[in-house]
């Protein structure tokens, strides 16, 4: 049925965009009273800053920008525009964005996401609203953005007649960290747990002394059954997709994922992880472990600072530390990490000016020069930062318009690897620890080709039978051979010949 709806949505978006045309673009101008170039119409190769231009930058991530946000303002100064930034939380994003484009309300500039929202690139790819990034940085001379779209692993976002989809740069991002009260350690004279079944001592070791309570959750997690998840690699030495035989292997299928997931259902039916991991969202989580009931939280790295700080302010003897490196399991202690290239921007050029999209264009040609680069990443000298003795001390400001570890909100549409390594102490020895032990997915949704269709009735068809086997509802021994034949037929057996196809050609 999902998918079956998935695709009727699909047609239903097409059309849409077919009838509306795009409508409301905001490649309207107005006379601008400082106008860079006196010339309404650039000349040739040069970009003409005479107009002034609306650009609306749909965008997700975890706060709002600042209405006063000095980088924002930077941009629009340099460029003569007025960036509007609309912010949603990631786990919306999708939904909001499907709704925006049925109602013609198309943002000019947004991320798309390659595990759930390939259709939205493909659809408006085939119907040709998508700016070509190399046509207008050949046309224009853009040389950031020329030399971003040669970099080694951009091949997959690339077509035959153009490049319609510029993904933004994660290297070395680091995985999800597990903040322990190190505290709880200490008062039961324990070490950080090495193997996942010290890890498992520790965990029954704060449930039976009731180290939060009587109601002592030992363990939470910031993004609910997925933070949860991954803990597989530690099982299959794999992300999403690995090889076995010399072949493609959707992880979840691996015969090692099932001893994965019996791990995971012990934990869970012995209450030493947060019976809620599969309907709890990251406010939920993060109030178990500021109200001390909880000792363990996986949550992303950009949240320690926040943890550690909100922590204290609530109970001066609490004390965090971090498990590094992530507990060995039968196929080591690597961690998760994510793509190189991630989530890709693309550029609405249905009913949008020329002059328009080339100031676009230019936009993010800055931000993927050296000097936007570190803009995105630490902010503005002087504003963000002042440098004493070669250092960087950081403002007020930086806390409130630079996501920790992430950098400013529009730096998730460049090269935002450099503020991941921006980090000290504990985060700073998991950045480097993620370097050598975080393994990436292999392959992105890129290599599904047609089969991608496929993807939401695999996934709604792997949380039904994920959820049964660690609630234990399903008996996994007497139900894997059921499990994995249900996934071949909801789609994965496509979808992986798919992958062995696609990744063979992208090879060459």
């Amino acid at each position: 049925m999902l998918f079956k709806k998935m695709t009727v949505l699909i047609l239903i978006l097409v059309l849409t965009i077919a009838v509306f045309g795009c409508s409301n673009p905001s490649g309207n101008s107005t006379d601008s009273k400082k106008d860079a170039n006196p010339d309404s119409a650039a000349a040739p190769g040069k970009i003409s800053l005479a107009k002034k231009y609306d650009i609306k930058w749909f965008q997700w991530g975890p706060r709002d920008i600042a209405p006063d946000d000095a980088i924002i303002q930077y941009l629009n100064d340099k460029f003569n525009v007025n960036i509007k930034v609309e912010r949603i939380l990631a786990k919306e994003y999708q939904k909001n964005l499907e709704l925006k484009i049925a109602a013609g309300d198309v943002p000019d500039v947004f991320r798309y996401s390659l595990s759930t929202g390939t259709h939205i690139y493909n659809q408006l790819y085939e119907d040709d609203f998508l700016m070509d990034f190399k046509e207008y940085a050949d046309k224009y001379d853009l040389k950031g953005l020329q030399a971003y779209m040669k970099q080694p692993g951009t091949e997959e976002f690339r077509e035959e007649n153009g490049i319609f989809q510029l993904p933004s740069r994660k290297s070395g991002v680091i995985p999800s960290v597990i903040v322990v009260r190190q505290d709880w350690l200490d008062k039961l004279g324990l070490k950080k747990p090495a193997t996942m079944d010290e890890f498992k001592a520790m965990l029954k070791a704060f449930k039976d002394n009731k180290m939060g309570g009587a109601n002592t959750v030992p363990a939470t997690f910031a993004f609910g059954s997925s933070a949860l998840l991954g803990f597989s690699t530690a099982y299959t030495g794999a992300n999403t997709w690995g090889k076995a035989d010399g072949k493609w292997m959707y992880e979840a299928v691996m015969p090692q994922y099932k001893t994965f997931l019996q791990f995971a259902g012990e934990l869970y039916r012995e209450g030493l992880i947060d019976r809620e991991v599969f309907t709890a969202n990251e406010a939920q989580a993060k109030a178990k472990f500021l109200s001390g009931s909880s000792g363990v939280i996986v949550a992303p790295t950009e949240r320690y600072a926040a943890l550690e700080k909100d922590l204290s302010e609530s109970n001066k003897e609490a004390k965090l530390s971090l498990i590094i490196p992530l507990p060995k399991g039968p196929a080591g202690n690597s961690g998760r990490a994510s793509t190189s290239f991630t989530e890709p921007i693309v550029v609405i050029k249905k009913d949008r000016d020329e002059d328009f999209l080339a100031r676009v264009a230019a936009i993010i040609d800055y931000t993927h020069s050296e000097e936007g680069i570190k803009l995105l990443n630490y902010g503005i000298e002087g504003v963000h930062y002042k440098t004493e003795n070669g250092k960087m001390v950081k403002t007020a400001l930086y806390d409130r318009d630079i996501i920790p570890s992430l950098g400013h909100l529009l730096a998730m549409t460049t090269d935002y690897s450099l503020a991941s390594g921006d980090v000290e102490g504990a985060l700073k020895e998991n950045f480097e620890y993620s370097l050598t032990s975080g393994i990436a997915p292999p392959v992105t949704a890129l290599s599904y080709g047609d089969s991608k269709d496929s993807v939401p009735a695999i996934d709604k068809k792997y949380n039904e039978w994920m959820i049964n086997f660690v609630t234990g509802a399903k008996d996994i021994n007497a139900s894997w051979d059921q499990y994995v034949k249900e996934m071949n037929d909801a789609g994965l057996g496509k979808l992986t010949s798919a992958v062995e196809q696609n990744t063979k050609k992208w090879s060459k």
